[in-house]
C-alpha cells in the first residue's frame, strides 16, 4: 500500500497529540543555544570581503574560491582572479580558502593573514612577517612591534625598518593609544595624506602610581603592575612627535621630532590630523576639567604652534570626539554641541566661523564625508526616530537635508572614495541584515543580500520599543521582549538588565536588540525591560550631561519610572522585578538596591564602580570633577556608604583581572557588607579583564540565570 503524506496535514497532527498530552508546542521548538553562539551556529549571512576599491566605484567580494570585482552603476561582474592562481604562487602556504584582503590603491591588493602584496598583472610578493599594529596601505607604511620596539617599515625603501622613536624609557608607552582611548582615540600613529610623515603618541606614565593585578595562574601566584591614575591623583603626561618617512629612509636614520604643545593649553590630546597638503598638524587640546578645549595648529617641520582656531567651553563638560573635515580650500568642518545637539559648523582656515550646516533637536552621530565637487556633505543622524540611525545628506549651497536611507531601522553606510555610492548594511527588529548597494542621488538600488534569519528556529518572544515620561517630561525610550506564549492575563517576573551610563544607547531598532541573552532570558519566562534613561546617548547635551557631578540620581529615578510602568501592567508579577547590570550598569545596579531597597526581589551586577574615586581620571573626572572639588558628589554616589540598605539577594561577579573597574571596588564592598552585616554572593572570574568574552562567557550567562531562578521560588 502505498501512503503519502501530507506535510501541513502531519504538522496539524502533531500539534493535536502534544496537546493531548499537555506538551507545550512552543517549549518543544527549539530554545538558544548559548555555546552555539559562541561556535558559529547564529551566524548571519554575509558577503565576504565586501570592500570599495579605491578611487572609482568598483567594489569587490569573496565568493567560494574566487575575487569578484564589480561596477556599482550597471552592477557588471568580472573575475579577477581565484584561490588555484594564489596557491600556485606559495605553494607552501596550503591555503583551504582564499584569505582576505585590503586595496592598498586601485591596483595593489593586501593579504594581511599571509603578509601578501599583490600588483594586478604582477607576480604576488611576500613581505617578511611582522607584528603589525598600524599601517597605511596606499604608501606601504607598516608600524611594527618588533624586538621590543616599535618600528616603521617602508616597502618603497627595500624593506628597510626603523624604529619609530628612539625615545624610550621606564613606563613609556609609544605609538599607542592614550588617555585611556577615550575622546575618539582609537590609533597610536596618525599617517599624513602622502605618507610623507606619522604623528605618533608617547605617554610618560612613570609619574603614575603602581596598580597590583594578582595572576593567580603561575605556581606562586605573581603580581603585575600596571599603572591607574585614579580620579584626584596624579595622571601621565603625552607628546606628540612627528616621524619624518622620507628623511629617515633616505638616510637610514631616524628623523623625528616632537610638536611644541603647551601644557597649559591642556593635557589631553586628541584628534590628531594632518592638514591635506602635509603642511600642518591639528590637535584638540583638552583641559584636566574637561570643560575647555582648543583646536591648535601646528607646524609640521619645525613642530611649533601657529594658531588656537576653535574654543569649546561648557560649564559641565565638553568631548572632543571627531577631528575637523577638510575642504580643498583650506576650510574645515567643525562639530559641536553648543547648540544642545551635535552639529556641524562651517571655518574658515584661520578659525573664523562662517556658518551654521545642520541645526534642529537631533544629533550628527557620524560624519562621512563630502562629495567630489564638496557640493553635499553626508552624516548619520536619529533625525527621524531616536532609536534609529540614517544617512542624510545636506545641500551644502541651500541647507536642504535628504534621507538617504528611508526604511526604519538601523543604517550602517560604507561609501566609496568619491562619496557617489554606499554600500548599506540594514537592520531592524524583524530585518537579520540586509546589503543594499546605493547610489547618493538616489538614482541606484539594488540588494545586495538578505540574510536569513539563523534564529528561525527558536521561538522567541515578541519585541516591541516604545517610550514613557519621566517627572521632568523628558521621553525615555524601552524596549520589552515577552516571554513565549505571552498571556496578558497571567503574571510574569521581570528581568530588568540595566545600563545606563554616558556613551551608551540600549534601546536600539536592530535584530535581536539588547543581545541574545536578553532574548534568552524571555524564553525562561521572564519579561525583559530595558530603558535608556538621562545620561545616555543621542539625545543631545541635556539630556546626557544633566548627570554631571551627580551620578546615579536622574539615572536612578528615571529607571524607577520604568519599574513604575512595569507595576501598572496587569501581567508583570511586581513582587518579582529583577535586576541586571554589568560596570555603569553595576554601579547602577547597587544603586537602585540602595535608593529602593523594597523595589526589587533579586539582583546581579558585575564589574561595578562602587566608589567613583576608585575609578580612573579621565572618564571618571568628566562626570563627576575631582573627589577634592566635588566631595559631596562622591559621597553621595559611594555604595560603601549605604551598603546596609541592601535588603535584596545580591549576586556580585568581578574580573581578577578587571584593568577597567578594579576589583578593589568589589572587595571594598565585601568588606562594608561584612562590617554591616549585609549578605549578599560573590563569584569572580581569576583571569578575565572586563567583563566575561568568548565561550566562557556561557558560564555568566548560566550563572546569572540560575540565580534569578533560585530565587523565582522565594
Amino acid at each position: 500500500m502505498n501512503v503519502i503524506f501530507n506535510k501541513n496535514r502531519m504538522k496539524k497532527l502533531i500539534a493535536i497529540l502534544l496537546c493531548a498530552l499537555g506538551v507545550n508546542t512552543a517549549a518543544a521548538q527549539q530554545a538558544i543555544d548559548l555555546k552555539g553562539i559562541f561556535q558559529g551556529k547564529y551566524r548571519f549571512d554575509n558577503i565576504q570581503n565586501l570592500v570599495w576599491r579605491p578611487n572609482g566605484s568598483f567594489y569587490s567580494f569573496i565568493r567560494g574560491d574566487t575575487i569578484y570585482l564589480v561596477e556599482a552603476k550597471t552592477g557588471k561582474k568580472t573575475v579577477m582572479s581565484d584561490l588555484s592562481y594564489l596557491q600556485a604562487q606559495f605553494p607552501d602556504e596550503k591555503l583551504s580558502r582564499m584569505p582576505s584582503f585590503q586595496w592598498m590603491d586601485e591596483n595593489r591588493l593586501w593579504f594581511p593573514q599571509l603578509d601578501i602584496l599583490w600588483k594586478t598583472g604582477d607576480k604576488p610578493i611576500k613581505f617578511p612577517h611582522n607584528e603589525v599594529i598600524a599601517q597605511d596601505l596606499a604608501h606601504q607604511l607598516q608600524v611594527i612591534e618588533k624586538d621590543n620596539a616599535v618600528q616603521v617599515l617602508n616597502g618603497n625603501y627595500n624593506m628597510a625598518c626603523l624604529l619609530l622613536c628612539p625615545d624610550t624609557g621606564t613606563h613609556i608607552v609609544l605609538g599607542q593609544t592614550v588617555h585611556r582611548s577615550e575622546w575618539g582615540i582609537n590609533e597610536g600613529q596618525y599617517f599624513s595624506p602622502n605618507g610623507n610623515f606619522i604623528a605618533f603618541y608617547r605617554m610618560d606614565e612613570s609619574m603614575v602610581e603602581d596598580y597590583p593585578l594578582v595572576d593567580v595562574t603561575t605556581p606562586i601566584a605573581t603580581v603585575n603592575m600596571i599603572k591607574y591614575p585614579m580620579a584626584g591623583r596624579t595622571s601621565h603626561q603625552v607628546k606628540v612627535g612627528i616621524f619624518d618617512v622620507k628623511k629617515s629612509f633616505e638616510t637610514g636614520k631616524t628623523v623625528y621630532h616632537y610638536l611644541n604643545t603647551d601644557f597649559n593649553d591642556g593635557e589631553f590630546l586628541t584628534n590628531v590630523t594632518f592638514s591635506p597638503d602635509e603642511k600642518y598638524v591639528y590637535i584638540t587640546h583638552l583641559n584636566r576639567a574637561q570643560n575647555h578645549s582648543k583646536l591648535i595648529r601646528y607646524d609640521v617641520i619645525n613642530g611649533q604652534r601657529t594658531a588656537t582656531l576653535v574654543e569649546e567651553r561648557d560649564s559641565r563638560y565638553v568631548e572632543p570626539q571627531a577631528r575637523p573635515l577638510f575642504l580643498k580650500n583650506g576650510n574645515f568642518i567643525w562639530q559641536s554641541d553648543r547648540d544642545g545637539y551635535n552639529h556641524c559648523y562651517l571655518y574658515d582656515a584661520s578659525g573664523k566661523l562662517l556658518k551654521q550646516l545642520t541645526s534642529g533637536k537631533f544629533p550628527v552621530m557620524e560624519l562621512l564625508g563630502l562629495d567630489a565637487k564638496e557640493q553635499f556633505l553626508y552624516f548619520v543622524t536619529n533625525r527621524n526616530a531616536p532609536t534609529d540611525s540614517y544617512v542624510y545628506c545636506l545641500n551644502m549651497k541651500n541647507g536642504a537635508l535628504q534621507n538617504l536611507t528611508p526604511e526604519a531601522g538601523s543604517h550602517f553606510p560604507n561609501f566609496n572614495s568619491d562619496m557617489s555610492f554606499f554600500i548599506d548594511y540594514f537592520s531592524n527588529l524583524t530585518t537579520p541584515r540586509r546589503i543594499m548597494l546605493r547610489s547618493s542621488d538616489g538614482k541606484t538600488s539594488r540588494e545586495l543580500l538578505n540574510s536569513k534569519n539563523p534564529y528561525s528556529d527558536c521561538n522567541l518572544g515578541n519585541v516591541s520599543i516604545f517610550s514613557i515620561k519621566n517627572k521632568a517630561g523628558d521621553d525615555l525610550y524601552c524596549r520589552l521582549i515577552l516571554p513565549l506564549d505571552f498571556d496578558s492575563t497571567k503574571k510574569y517576573p521581570v528581568f530588568l538588565y540595566v545600563y545606563g551610563g554616558p556613551h551608551s544607547q540600549l534601546v536600539t531598532n536592530t535584530f535581536m536588540s539588547g543581545g541574545v541573552f536578553l532574548h534568552y532570558m524571555a524564553q525562561q519566562g521572564y519579561i525583559v525591560f530595558s530603558l535608556d534613561n538621562r545620561g545616555t546617548n543621542n539625545r543631545g547635551a541635556e539630556f546626557e550631561k544633566c548627570i554631571h557631578r551627580n551620578l546615579g540620581v536622574k539615572e536612578v529615578e528615571d529607571q524607577m519610572c520604568g519599574v513604575n510602568w512595569l507595576k501598572s501592567k496587569p501581567f508583570v508579577d511586581n513582587n518579582h522585578i529583577d535586576l541586571d547590570g554589568w560596570s555603569y550598569g553595576g554601579f547602577m545596579t547597587l544603586s537602585l538596591l540602595t535608593a529602593y531597597p523594597d523595589a526589587f526581589h533579586a539582583a546581579t551586577c558585575g564589574g561595578p564602580v562602587v566608589d567613583w574615586s576608585k575609578y580612573e581620571v579621565m572618564y571618571g573626572e568628566r562626570y563627576m570633577d575631582t573627589p577634592q572639588e566635588n566631595p559631596d558628589g562622591y559621597e553621595k554616589a559611594n555604595i560603601l556608604n549605604k551598603v546596609d540598605k541592601i535588603k535584596t539577594p545580591l549576586l556580585v561577579i568581578h574580573d581578577g583581572q578587571d584593568h577597567t573597574v578594579v576589583w578593589q571596588n568589589t572587595l571594598q564592598l565585601l568588606n562594608a557588607a561584612i562590617e554591616k552585616g549585609v549578605e549578599l554572593d560573590y563569584f569572580v572570574y581569576p583571569n578575565h579583564d572586563h567583563n566575561v568574552m568568548g565561550i566562557e562567557r556561557v558560564h555568566l550567562w548560566n550563572k546569572i540565570l540560575k540565580f534569578h531562578n533560585n530565587y523565582l521560588k522565594h
